[in-house]
């Protein structure tokens, strides 16, 4: 029987596959679905392919794949594309992403990054729904 983190592991190399399949592509339109009050899904279209991610309910996980751009179910998802954070970054193409690993082997959480390699939007898993989050670059001083 696979252990949290053994499973993790495996499906972090898919995740980061769906990142190269969308490298280098510009972000054409945000959908999110809203289950029983959570954010449970969004699906991102880019050039010609969709980035899907989801909240997992029974593991607090987030998962993701890749689908073509028409294949992708959009049903009950609610066009998100003029809503912040996102309506910065259509236009953009995909840059970087990272998934994240709590300290329990967990994949709980994404970073996103459009135009470049530092990150702009953390997703993040808790209590079966995804949370948003922007990354802000802090500068730092040297001291003497």
């Amino acid at each position: 029987m696979p252990t949290p983190k053994t499973r993790e592991a495996r499906a972090l190399s898919a995740m980061l596959s769906a990142f190269q399949a969308i490298t280098g592509q510009r972000l054409q339109h945000v959908w999110q679905m809203h289950t029983e009050g959570s954010l449970h899904r969004f699906i991102f279209d880019f050039d010609s392919v969709s980035l899907i991610v989801t909240a997992d309910e029974d593991d607090d996980s987030i998962h993701v794949e890749v689908a073509g751009s028409p294949d992708a179910n959009r049903a009950g998802c609610a066009e998100a594309s003029h809503l912040e954070p996102w309506k910065a970054f259509i236009g953009r193409s995909f840059g970087w992403g990272w998934v994240t690993v709590n300290q329990r082997g967990y994949c709980d959480g994404l970073l996103l990054s459009f135009e470049g390699i530092v990150p702009d939007v953390m997703l993040n898993v808790i209590a079966s729904s995804i949370k948003i989050g922007l990354v802000t670059m802090v500068e730092t001083k040297t001291l003497q």
